[in-house]
């Protein structure tokens, strides 16, 4: 029975397992995004985000609804695609040591990217933030500078300057350390605009734009940049403009343009010609550059860039309560159902307890009788015998002297069974044998060098469940992982956290985590200091 209710519990919190279609479909979308190409097919990844939700692992879930916020935001439905990345990140369990850190850290790089095309700066650097520090947990040190690095725009549209500066000079060095020189390069000219227009600053400017010039890689053979690298030229005319060289000023200017340049990509260039012609009093330029200018920076849009900003700051805010909520409920909901499944398989595992014990001690009373009445039966036979043998009847106390033999046999073997018994329900049998002295040796050693093999582990957990069966049956029965399992059979023998992780070269936290389930899934307890004594109780039951 108790199996029976177990396997329903599972099948209903868990579902019927994972199809290998469903993985190769989610596989093949995972190469398209890394491809980056063009990811278009929505009904697939909207049915495979819903395949997993209910049969995937975590880390199988926020793969899944990570490749269906790609697909909202290659669409262009970015509120869908923003819902989606909230979801994948909700659906990532980051109290395990296997969590997908690398997705996760993608998710939060994706959600940041659309952010910032919609100006919401300040939801832009907290999922910044998070990318650089899944990043980190990676082990992927460059994807973590890249996300500080692109944090570093935010601020400056914020305009909190000197957040920026700080943040691009660690990456600079952060960079360098890495030997990774050219990118070095290239943060730099984010600097260059902090300091562009800053009569304070010159003197950083200019060790910049020389810099720059001396070691970029992206000047051609000629020393000219292309396209929209020659930005560079914005800010090595603006330290001409500020040392009063206003002819080099306004040629450097001018080399921003290239073939097929965006008119609102000009904004540097008009700005940069129309504040030469400024100082130098040329009337018909300052009007020409004041128009171009002022077209390119339409005030008009700029109005309405802010208020659809508000309205999607709004709605995302509005979403992500929402989202919440219905989490929250969804999770307590779970939380419920698995709570009335694990008291169910309690108390079936209690009652089976019971009755095994309450028969058992039947068996036992009723195997005493036959012992007393056996050593009764002896004692008198022994009486005869001795009375036989003064009388000297050979042939009669060759007869005794078999029944006192037979006698013997039954008594041996129901003391045998006595010491079977006894032994099923003691701990003190298991704490002598061989194979729980050789975890005793290995109590000094440090995190790995326990030299433990995985067969001492399957012959430490044979041991216990032959000398404490009924512990071992509420184990199994309770789903215990092998990890619990050997966990609460380490505390049952007063082994410390610290010892217990280093036996199994992991983590204590790790330990901790498997102490708390098993508190749960067999007492209903949330958390791991009550599990030791919880197990105490229950051997001597």
């Amino acid at each position: 029975m108790l199996i029976v209710v177990a396997a329903v519990s599972v099948m209903i919190l868990n579902g019927c397992g994972n199809s290998r279609e469903q993985l190769l479909q989610l596989e093949e979308l995972e190469r398209q995004n890394r491809a980056d190409s063009v990811m278009r097919n929505l009904e697939l990844a909207q049915s495979l985000a819903d395949h997993f939700d209910r049969y995937g692992s975590c880390n199988e879930k926020l793969r899944a609804h990570y490749i269906l916020g790609r697909t909202y935001a290659d669409l262009g439905e970015m509120p869908q695609a923003v819902d989606s990345y909230l979801d994948a990140i909700a659906k990532a369990d980051t109290t395990t040591s296997d969590c997908d850190f690398h997705t996760l850290g993608c998710v939060y790089s994706q959600m940041a990217d659309i952010f910032h095309m919609q100006l919401l700066l300040t939801n832009e650097i907290t999922a910044r933030k998070c990318s650089k520090h899944y990043a980190e947990l990676a082990g992927e040190t460059l994807n973590a500078i890249s996300s500080l690095k692109l944090s570093a725009s935010a601020y400056i549209l914020l305009n909190r300057r000197d957040s920026a500066e700080t943040i691009l000079r660690e990456v600079i060095c952060l960079y360098m350390n890495e030997g990774i020189e050219q990118e070095a390069i290239q943060t730099s000219l984010m600097l260059m605009y902090l300091y562009a227009n800053q009569p304070n600053r010159l003197t950083d400017l200019k060790h910049l734009v020389n810099q720059y010039d001396i070691k970029s890689n992206k000047f051609d053979t000629r020393h000219e940049l292309q396209g929209v690298n020659r930005l560079f030229y914005y800010y090595k005319g603006n330290y001409y403009e500020y040392t009063n060289q206003l002819d080099s000023a306004e040629h450097y200017y001018r080399k921003i343009a290239y073939t097929n340049m965006p008119f609102t990509a000009k904004d540097p260039m008009f700005c940069g010609l129309l504040s030469v012609f400024k100082k130098k009093g040329l009337a018909d330029s300052i009007a020409k550059y004041s128009q171009l200018y002022c077209a390119v920076n339409d005030s008009s849009i700029a109005i309405k860039d802010q208020q659809l900003t508000a309205q999607m700051a709004a709605s995302y805010k509005y979403n992500s309560i929402q989202k919440e909520a219905k989490e929250n409920a969804k999770k307590t909901f779970i939380a419920n159902i698995r709570s009335i499944c694990l008291l169910v398989a309690l108390l079936v595992t209690i009652t089976i307890i019971t009755v095994i014990a309450i028969k058992n001690k039947s068996i036992r009373k009723r195997m005493e009788i036959r012992y007393n009445m056996a050593i009764v039966e002896r004692g008198k036979l022994r009486e005869e015998l001795n009375s036989l043998k003064m009388k000297n009847y050979d042939e009669v106390i060759s007869l005794k002297e078999k029944e006192i033999e037979k006698l013997n046999k039954t008594i041996a073997k129901h003391e045998e069974v006595r010491l079977h018994i006894t032994a099923n329900n003691n701990l003190a049998l298991f704490e002598h044998s061989d194979i729980v002295r050789l975890f005793s040796e290995k109590k000094q050693f440090k995190k790995g060098d326990s030299a433990l093999t995985e067969e001492d582990w399957k012959l430490l957990t044979t041991e216990f469940s032959k000398d404490l069966p009924s512990a071992y049956a509420v184990m199994t029965s309770s789903h215990l992982s092998p990890l619990q399992i050997q966990v609460c059979i380490l505390l049952l023998l007063d082994y410390e956290e610290s010892i217990i992780a280093a036996l199994k070269d992991t983590l204590p936290q790790t330990i901790n985590n498997a102490k708390i389930r098993a508190n749960k899934k067999m007492f209903m307890a949330n958390d791991s200091t009550t599990l030791k004594s919880n197990l105490k109780r229950l051997i001597s039951i």
